[in-house]
């Protein structure tokens, strides 16, 4: 069992003694160090969340930015394509416009040809019935019969022409 003596009694006196020059000395310490270190760790995940936080809202506006540009980029395609579609018309109307011109060209080119064959055509009736007309007036024809034979030489002539031959 245990006795009581002198010496057990000094070891307790020590024992506490011990225990207040730790109490003055370390605990308040260690416990400001732990109490720091507590508040650290509140104050990392105190930080932890607002950067969480902030990366979520970044997160947030780049998608919303990223889907601006993408309306944009695709307002700017959509516009691009109607440009390409109207030069495209454009061009189309222009050619066609030329085309029509040219068709213009080319029909009044052959009018005016088809008027030109005519009259010449018309010049070298005239020049072969004047031909005939001076043969017929060699055998000795009278006015009246070489006039009549020119009109109806031109009357045929003209007939033909009507009916495209």
């Amino acid at each position: 069992m245990v006795t009581i003596n002198g010496t057990l009694i000094f070891q307790f006196i020590n024992f506490f003694i011990l225990v207040a020059i730790l109490a003055k000395f370390a605990y308040k310490p260690i416990l400001k160090v732990l109490e720091d270190r507590k508040n650290k760790i509140a104050d990392d995940l105190s930080s932890a969340e607002n950067a969480r936080e902030e990366a979520e809202q970044l997160k947030l506006d780049y998608q919303k930015q990223l889907q601006t540009a993408r309306a944009e980029a695709q307002a700017i395609i959509d516009k691009a394509v109607k440009q390409a579609d109207v030069e495209g018309q454009a061009h189309l109307d222009a050619i066609r416009q030329q085309i029509t011109r040219e068709k213009e060209l080319a029909q009044a080119q052959i009018a005016s040809e088809r008027e030109a064959a005519i009259r010449e055509m018309r010049n070298e009736v005239v020049n072969l019935s004047m031909a005939v007309a001076e043969k017929l007036l060699k055998k000795n024809m009278d006015t009246d019969m070489n006039s009549k034979l020119i009109a109806e030489c031109i009357e045929q002539m003209d007939a033909r022409q009507a009916n495209g031959n």
